[in-house]
């Protein structure tokens, strides 16, 4: 096994894999740290809210992840804030999310098998039948820039969208790279990995996080 994940590394440093394969991620071992949860939408930070979280009255992260997520909106440049699309997600809003996703791509590709639609719907949504992602951990963050009114700004790939835009590194108009490269760069200096499959997915703590890392054990796991 350790001679795979040195490949998979390997591969992913030299540009030949988009990102870590879910068996190096699932690997890391998880040592949660009891950290709670807290309401992002209550700190004294001009933060916007799409997708699912527009609508919701608290809106969850761990506790060091809510305070490196506020000095983060700190480091931005006058005029623009951070929209949060996703941020802590009960493991069953996961699971509704994955049947709802794969109950769509069984409409739109009726002549495929089982196997087939899991795959798709795998490319989208973390499969909650196997486990838990990042976001049942409150260790991830889907993310992006608007403007202080909070209309969004060009990232050349809409949020939760498909295809290969949304990879991080994409070849994006000029405008769309120099803000996911302004998105990266704040949200590295504190702290997160991004998932460079997902443009918008940024995490500290989680599995993923520490498999981009190289660590063994991370800090956060499932949320009881």
């Amino acid at each position: 096994m350790r001679f795979s994940v040195l490949k998979a590394y390997v591969k992913y440093k030299l540009g030949l894999a988009a990102g870590l394969p879910a068996f190096v991620i699932n690997g890391v071992k998880e040592c949660d740290n009891g950290e709670p949860l807290v309401d992002i939408k209550k700190a004294n930070v001009k933060f916007f809210f799409g997708g699912r979280l527009a609508k919701e009255k608290e809106v969850l992260l761990r506790q060091t992840v809510a305070d490196k997520i506020i000095k983060a909106a700190g480091a931005l440049p006058a005029g623009i804030c951070f929209i949060i699309y996703d941020a802590y997600r009960p493991l069953s809003v996961q699971t509704q999310a994955w049947n709802e996703k794969y109950a769509y791509y069984k409409a739109m590709y009726p002549d495929e098998t089982d196997d087939q639609i899991t795959l798709r719907t795998k490319r989208v949504i973390a499969d909650p039948r196997r486990g838990h992602g990042g976001h049942q951990t409150g260790g991830a963050i889907d993310i992006g820039l608007c403007d202080e009114n909070g209309v969004e700004l060009d990232m050349g790939a809409i949020y939760l969208v498909t295809g290969k835009d949304i990879r991080t590194n994409a070849a994006v108009n000029e405008t769309a790279r120099a803000n996911r490269d302004l998105l990266c760069r704040v949200m590295k200096k504190n702290g997160f990995v991004n998932y460079p499959n997902e443009w918008w997915h940024f995490c500290y703590g989680d599995r993923m996080w520490a498999a981009y890392l190289g660590k063994r054990k991370c800090f956060y796991g499932l949320v009881k």
